[in-house]
């Protein structure tokens, strides 16, 4: 298996757009296109915002706080219910509950104690902290115009909202909150480390749309996820540098 995991790896090196840049231990290996044009876009959006705030933080507003969450909330809810159920019936068929994510005759490279402490150090560990009381109280207050607070409907109890408020983030925390961990790192590992492609995400499209994944289609799509993914950490490390400056004020 680890000689048609290195053809494999070769082919996609050799039918992709790739440059190698250092020597021994320090050479890499990029491709050029998703490089250039990921970390373009993702400049001039930071150019944007520092030469133009006010307008920025309006259109911020308007797409991710307003639009997004007023069009596209019942396709976010919709799609982890689906994955959910496609996840429980891939764990329920033997045939691929049991597949190893690695190579057949390979042990675990982490302890079990290892693995699950990464899950949530790389995983969810800072919006757990910052969202662990503030969410719930957000919900128990109804801020945001919940549909559960008895202010807002005209009958129950404060009682009846703190256990709705804690059931909202549960489901928010919750499998669904895991599901697209789960997801993309399932399918990362399949078809990385037993089909032998790089570790990036267009190779995850290789069933759907085979060669395809070594043009323009699998340069949009790696594009996309640096982008997407640099985004991503910049939210989280932003709540946790929000996190301790409240905390060092409050200690002076």
């Amino acid at each position: 298996m680890a000689a048609v995991e290195g053809e494999q790896m070769q082919e996609a090196f050799r039918r992709c757009r790739h440059l190698e840049v250092g020597k021994g231990l320090l050479s890499v290996a990029i491709n050029p296109v998703v490089t250039i044009v990921s970390t373009l876009l993702i400049w001039i959006f930071v150019i944007i915002c520092v030469v133009e705030p006010d307008y920025m933080l309006k259109a911020m507003n308007v797409a991710a706080f307003s639009w997004i969450p007023e069009v596209w909330t019942w396709f976010y809810i919709v799609s982890q219910d689906i994955w959910i159920l496609v996840l429980i019936f891939v764990m329920a068929v033997s045939k691929y509950g049991s597949l190893k994510l690695g190579k057949d005759d390979e042990p675990p490279e982490y302890s079990f104690v290892t693995w699950f402490s990464m899950l949530f150090s790389a995983g969810v560990a800072i919006g757990l902290f910052y969202y662990s009381v503030a969410e719930p109280v957000w919900h128990y207050k109804g801020w945001g115009g919940a549909r559960w607070a008895h202010g807002e409907k005209g009958y129950g109890n404060d009682n009846e909202d703190a256990t709705h408020a804690l059931m909202i983030s549960w489901y928010h925390w919750g499998l669904h909150g895991w599901i697209p961990y789960t997801t993309m790192g399932a399918v990362l590992a399949i078809m990385s480390h037993r089909r032998g492609f790089p570790l990036t995400i267009r190779y995850i499209f290789w069933p759907l749309i085979g060669e395809r994944c070594y043009g323009w289609i699998g340069d949009a799509v790696d594009v996309l996820s640096v982008v997407t993914t640099i985004f991503g950490v910049c939210t989280s490390l932003g709540l946790g540098a929000m996190q301790v400056n409240q905390g060092l004020q409050r200690l002076s």
